[in-house]
This record gives structure tokens, sequence and C-alpha cells, in this order.
């Protein structure tokens, strides 16, 4: 495979994808080829139908390969939040006489700061969130600064080892021989929210089919990150057992909402059953969606709150497939939350939908990584995990 390409594979709630491209013109994408399974997904950090993995993981490399007519040796894989632990350490390091920092400084404070004896996680990643020099300052790029004394904080990402060896299992078997991992949260937020946005914290929420991650984001890493199992198929759930339809016309249902209005009581929606048309009530579907939503809204407060104390007041982003495209579903949680939810996606023209945010950060990273093959920080990670 040409270097300039890469292979990236998102392991989302609902689907696998596998993308294969490059860098194009103006820093956008040129896609060269893409697969995507459904499968049956996974809840609280395992998979369902496990034994199904490997098929829909070959299902969707081989359609990618067919369509970019080449063999893919190296992948890039995602490891959703599901399967991810984060933590934050703050490093001082006295040098005896002011300096001028540089990239082997920096190396040896992160090198001497991951503390983890836990033999069941594999270090992901070792961000910066924030540096403090001698004289009070806080910066977010610390090479290059003078200073005889510095105040690192950073973030620590780690995966399940059972994850990472059950994935190196199904790369083996699909004859691939290389693989390196990412993790999916962090490469989303780097590539969705341009830096001046990430000196101050934000908050990004990714709802899924059945999972939603909610990341508190700063620097270049991330200050904490949780998720839960419930997504938009929870309202094809709901609306399928409430009233009594099919889930796949629950799940066509879903696509007709509109929460943005109030409803009366003689305003339906259609579903097409046997060749005519079927009325569901406006206002129940959209009771019971809202219902399901503020559930949600719930989940996220206690992932971003402790005590029941009031959300903080910092930007709020949405993205992900899970509710994005059911229209005035995100004013809706808005409401619940107590805050204003900014709807976040792709800048990529061609890409721009939310529910390619995860995998568009995996390639944006994977691609940043193969162009700085000898980087500092792809040196470092390699240095601590041992890959």
């Amino acid at each position: 495979m040409p270097q300039n390409k890469v292979t990236v594979i998102d392991i989302g709630s609902k689907s696998i994808s596998v993308l294969i491209g490059s860098r194009g013109a103006n820093d956008l994408f040129a896609v060269s080829g893409y697969g995507e399974q459904e499968y049956a997904g996974y809840y609280e950090g395992e998979f369902l139908e496990e034994d199904k993995l490997f098929e829909t993981f070959q299902k969707a490399i081989n359609d990618a390969q067919s369509s970019a007519n080449l063999i893919i040796d190296k992948v890039y894989v995602g490891v959703p939040a599901s399967f991810c632990q984060c933590k934050t350490k703050t490093i001082v390091q006295s040098f005896g006489q002011r300096i001028k920092l540089k990239e082997e400084d920096l190396q040896t404070i992160y090198q001497g700061a991951d503390d983890n004896s836990n033999e069941n996680l594999v270090l992901l990643s070792c961000s910066p969130i924030m540096f403090v020099l001698d004289d009070g300052r806080k910066v977010f790029d610390a090479c290059g600064q003078r200073t005889s004394r510095i105040s690192a904080t950073l973030s620590f990402v780690y995966a399940e080892k059972q994850f990472i060896e059950k994935i190196n299992s199904l790369i083996k078997q699909l004859g691939i021989s290389s693989v390196e991992y990412l993790s999916s949260t962090l490469c989303e937020s780097l590539y969705l929210l341009p830096k001046e946005r990430r000196e101050e914290r934000a908050i990004l929420i990714d709802c899924g089919y059945i999972e939603t991650s909610v990341a508190v984001i700063k620097g270049d890493g991330l200050l904490d990150l949780k998720s839960f199992a419930i997504g938009g198929g929870h309202i094809s759930a709901d609306l399928s057992q409430c009233l009594g339809i099919t889930f796949n016309e629950a799940e066509q249902l879903r696509k007709q909402l509109i929460l943005s209005v109030v409803p009366s009581d003689t305003d339906y929606y259609e579903l097409a059953r046997n060749g005519t048309n079927y009325p569901i009530s406006m206002r129940k579907a959209n009771e019971i969606t809202s219902a399901r939503l503020e559930m949600m809204a719930g989940l996220i407060k206690k992932c971003v709150c402790y005590d029941g104390q009031e959300l903080p007041a910092i930007p709020y982003y949405i993205t992900g497939g899970g509710i994005s495209y059911t229209k005035g579903a995100k004013d809706i949680l808005s409401g619940y939350l107590g805050v204003n939810l900014t709807l976040i996606y792709p800048r990529d023209m061609q890409l721009s939908k939310p529910h390619y945010s995860s995998l568009l950060g995996l390639m944006d990273k994977a691609l940043n990584l193969e162009n700085k093959n000898n980087g500092f920080f792809k040196n470092l990670i390699r240095k601590l995990t041992g890959r």
C-alpha cells in the first residue's frame, strides 16, 4: 500500500466501518475504499454475538479492499469509550537553571509519569493537558519555552487488555501484519474541536446506536471519559414496545420524528404497512421519544457532575448518529440538560455527517502519525507500551 494511504477501523455500537484514504487537497480526505457491516454491537464493555465478530470484520475489510483494489497490510483500530479508561496526573520537574525545553526534556517527564500497575490495561495515549512554567504562565505547547521548572498535567487513556487481545486475534486471522490502537474518543475530539476551543474545557457527547460517550476535553487530552449503554436504538425499542409496532417499523418511524413542533391530537405520522399507510399519533410518539431523551440527560449529568452539582458553564457539543438526525432531538436534550448543545460534525464537505465523526477522527490521527513516522509522541507510546 502506498505510504500516503492508511486504513482505519471504527468499531461502532451498530456497525464496523473500514476506511482507506489519504490526505487530499485543502486538507480534505481522499477516500480510496470503504466497507461497513452492521452487527449486534456491544453492551457495557462486552461484545454481543461475539461468535459473529470475525465474519463482520472480514466482510467490512474485504469490501474496503475490493473498492480500493488493494490488499491491506496495516490497520489503525479505534478503541471505543466502553473499552477505555482515562486518568490525569500532574508531574513537577525542576532543572536547576533556566533551560530552553526540548522534546527530549518533555519525553523524560512523560516516561516517568505513567505509574499504571493494572496488568489488565494497555496504554493508548499520553497527551498533554497543560504546562505551567516557573513564572506562572500556562501554556499548551512547552517545547521551545524557557523555564527552570515545569508542571505538566498529562492525560492517559488505557484500553482493556482483553479487548486488545481479542482484536489482535481477529486481525491476525485476517492476514493483516500490523495493527496499532487509538482512542476513538480522543481522536474524534482532536479532529472536531480546533485547538482554540480546547484551551478551555469542553464536553463532547457522542450518541451512537446503543452507546453514548461523554468526554471532558482540555488541551490535547481528555480530562475524563465515561460512557453508558443507551443510544438512538433505544428510542426505536421504546417506540416499538409502547406503540405495538415492529422494531423495523419503529426504525422507520424514528426517521420521521419532528420533536420541534407541538402536535395536536389529530396529527399523525404514517407508516407503510402491507401497501397501506398506518397512522401513528404524533403526540404519543414524541412523548415516548422525549421520555428517553430525559433519561439520557440524567445519565449525561451523572457522567459530568457529582453529588447533584450543576453542569459546569463550558461549551457542550454533540455528535454521532444516535439522535443527530432526529429533528428537534438536540434541542429537547439541551432543555433537559439546561445547557446549549452545539451539533458538531466533520469538516470534510463530502463526509460532513455526524455518524462519520469517530471514523474521520481516526483517519486524521492515523495520517498524522504516518506523516510523522518518527514523531515524538508515536515513539513515546511505543516505548511505554512496548509496541
